[in-house]
Formats: structure tokens, C-alpha cells, sequence
């Protein structure tokens, strides 16, 4: 009873850190675009929360470990979280938002002990089930955010979209105080710089974590990054905007569920990822052209079903030939690497657009799906499941 309680109370804490950190996301480019940031600076506001993530992740990690303690940095990082709204919502200037963005950025890095924490809450035997309750609760946190978000900057002005994030950070602070410290199921040394070094070496677990890094790249330079301002030039309201991420997101998580049943039973993983980078690849190439928001929107769910299908192979390729003692650190590897294009995307994105305009933005994203799929092709073996 005490561990049903225990599992409650880390996946509403969960779900409430991603919902504060989420509410304002697709407004942020059209915020700072309002305040006077050109391209340029928009790339560099939208890409720091990535940098502080790849920066921090893996020595929050190690600290972790050595300390045995997880409550204390989500607490700490829910307060940062906090800050960070109110922060926004307080001071209307470009440089201040991209501070409390990257304030922001640092809290996101609990990602790595939410997922320890909420899998300690069950058997080792259910490490999978655990994994995919996480990632859900993560997902369905981030959609309704972005939704209620855009429906708040709608009807009360985008900075309100700030304040939210600031109230919802509260009870997220009271279920993370009332987390009750698991200890660890067995004892594990805790990474170090030379196994680190060691991976980098290791290609079946570089190539997926590269691929992860151009759909990351891909995605943080549209539907996290730019296309809000598309959706805005067409007209499209602060709901609609905030619809742009769910429309994306939705299709995603259908694609996940159906690429590790239905589809691996039908296609081989190299069909699927090669298939998958073209789709997103399609759908950076027509933004441009889109003539209202009713195609913009096909354009993100078809890429957002696109990267669903993708990414579970590439996180399941990633530690598929990695020992069971090391797979834990393998995927702290992979999430570091991929996180980088979190940062790269909109900033490379940014800049590109404040030189030569928005639409060679998207032709770099386009042609980075296009590498994606080329590198996918020549490397991903055509493994297939054929159980039915």
C-alpha cells in the first residue's frame, strides 16, 4: 500500500513539473519576437534550455549517485522551476527571458532522477512498464500544458501563460516534499569519465544516440522552436498555437505504441527509421508553403507521427548490445547526446533565418532529416520481429 502511494505521488509530482515547465512553450518565439528579439536571439533563448540540460545532466547524475539522494534536487529544481515562471512573467525584456529560460533549462535536468525515483517504484522486473509510464505521464503533461497554455494567452494575455507555470510549480513543490527517499534496489558504481570516454568509441550505441541528436535538431528548430511564428503569420490565434505541440505530440505516441507491435512486425527497423527521418524531412521542406493552419497542422502531426515511429527504435537500439550493468549509464549517454539538439536546432535555425530568411531555416532542418535517413539506411541492420 505504502509503494501504490509512493508511485501516486511521484507521477503527479511528475506530471506537474512537466505541465509548469511546458505552459508557455509555444508562445515563447512569438513572446520574444512581441519584446523585439530578432531570429537570431529567438534561436538562442529557445536553445538554452537544451545546453543547460546537456551540460548538467549526466554530473547531476553522478552527484546523485554518490550522494544516494534524489528528493532533495527535485525539490530544488521545482523551486528553480518556480523562480522561473514568475521570473518571465515579472520581467518583459528579451535578456531577462532568456535568464529565467535557462533557469528553466536547469530545473528540466531532473528528468534523468524522475525516471531512476519512478522506476524504483517497482520490481526490477517491470523496469520497461515503469519506463513507459514515465515517458506517457512526461508526454500527457507536456500536451495538456501547452493546450490550457495557449487558451490562457488567448483570453488573458500571453504573460499570464507565465504566472500558470508559476502556480502549477507550487503543488508540484508539495508532491515532491511528501516523495519519500527509495533506496536503491542494488548497489552500482557510479559513472565514470573513462566508461564515458569508452562509449564514445562504442558505434551501436553513438549511431542511434547521433540520430536521436538530427530528430531533436529537427524537432527544437520547428514545432518547439519556429513554426509557432509560421502558425502566427498565418493568422493563427494564441489556441491554435498552443494546439501545435498536441497535434504533434498525439500522433507520436500512437506511432510509439504501434512501431514496437504492429509495425516491427511488418517492416524491417532500417525500413521504419529511413522512412521516418524522409517523413520529417517532407514536412520541414513544405512549411514555407503552407497556405493556412488547417496544412500546417498536417504537416506537424504526419512529422510528429514520423519522429513516434522513430525514436523507441533508436532508444532501444541504443542499449540493445549494451550489458545489462551498463545500460543505465548508456541511456544517460544517449539522452546527453541527443540533447544537444535541443540546443543546436534553434539556435542553428536562428541564425540561419536572421541571414537568409525563415525559409532556408527549414530547408537546413529538411536537409538534416535527409542526412538522418542516409545515415539510417547505411548503418540500421534490416532487423525485423516476426512474432504475431
Amino acid at each position: 500500500m505504502q509503494m501504490v502511494r509512493q508511485r501516486v505521488i511521484v507521477g503527479l509530482s511528475i506530471w506537474l513539473y512537466w505541465f509548469s515547465l511546458s505552459t508557455y512553450i509555444p508562445i515563447l518565439p512569438t513572446y520574444a519576437k512581441d519584446l523585439g528579439a530578432g531570429y537570431q536571439l529567438i534561436g538562442v533563448i529557445l536553445g538554452s534550455f537544451g545546453l543547460t540540460q546537456v551540460l548538467l545532466r549526466l554530473p547531476l547524475g553522478i552527484i546523485s549517485d554518490r550522494l544516494k539522494r534524489r528528493k532533495v534536487f527535485l525539490v530544488v529544481g521545482t523551486i528553480l522551476g518556480l523562480a522561473s515562471g514568475l521570473g518571465m512573467w515579472l520581467f518583459r525584456d528579451v535578456y531577462s527571458l532568456l535568464f529565467f529560460r535557462i533557469l528553466s533549462g536547469i530545473a528540466a535536468t531532473a528528468w534523468v532522477l524522475q525516471t531512476v525515483l519512478f522506476a524504483l517504484c517497482y520490481p526490477q522486473a517491470e523496469g520497461g512498464k515503469a519506463m513507459g509510464l514515465v515517458t506517457a505521464v512526461v508526454n500527457f503533461g507536456e500536451m495538456s500544458a501547452m493546450f490550457v497554455g495557449g487558451l490562457v494567452a488567448q483570453y488573458y494575455g500571453q504573460e499570464q501563460s507565465f504566472l500558470l507555470a508559476a502556480l502549477i510549480a507550487v503543488p508540484a513543490l508539495a508532491c515532491n516534499t511528501a516523495i519519500r527517499e527509495v533506496p536503491a534496489q542494488a548497489a552500482r558504481e557510479p559513472v565514470s569519465l573513462s566508461e564515458i570516454a569508452a562509449m564514445t568509441r562504442d558505434w551501436s550505441l553513438a549511431l542511434p544516440s547521433l540520430l536521436g541528436l538530427v530528430i531533436q535538431v529537427v524537432t527544437y528548430g520547428t514545432v518547439f522552436g519556429f513554426v509557432p511564428l509560421v502558425a502566427q503569420s498565418l493568422g493563427a490565434n494564441y489556441t491554435e498555437i498552443g494546439l501545435l505541440p498536441t497535434i504533434y505530440l498525439l500522433p507520436g505516441i500512437m506511432a510509439s505504441l504501434l512501431s514496437a507491435t504492429f509495425f516491427r512486425r511488418i517492416f524491417s527497423e532500417r525500413f521504419m527509421v529511413t522512412g521516418g527521418f524522409l517523413m520529417m524531412a517532407a514536412g520541414c521542406f513544405v512549411i514555407p508553403f503552407v497556405p493556412d493552419i488547417t496544412t500546417l497542422f498536417v504537416t506537424q502531426a504526419t512529422a510528429g507521427f514520423a519522429r513516434g515511429l522513430v525514436f523507441p527504435i533508436l532508444m532501444s537500439l541504443g542499449i540493445r548490445d549494451i550489458a545489462g550493468n551498463r545500460q543505465a549509464t548508456a541511456m544517460g549517454f544517449f539522452q546527453t547526446v541527443y540533447g544537444m539538439g535541443m540546443f543546436l536546432g534553434p539556435l542553428v535555425v536562428g541564425a540561419i533565418s536572421s541571414w537568409a530568411g525563415m525559409f532556408w531555416g527549414f530547408v537546413f532542418v529538411g536537409m538534416t532529416g535527409i542526412m538522418g535517413a542516409g545515415a539510417a539506411w547505411a548503418a540500421v541492420a534490416g532487423r525485423r520481429t516476426a512474432q504475431s
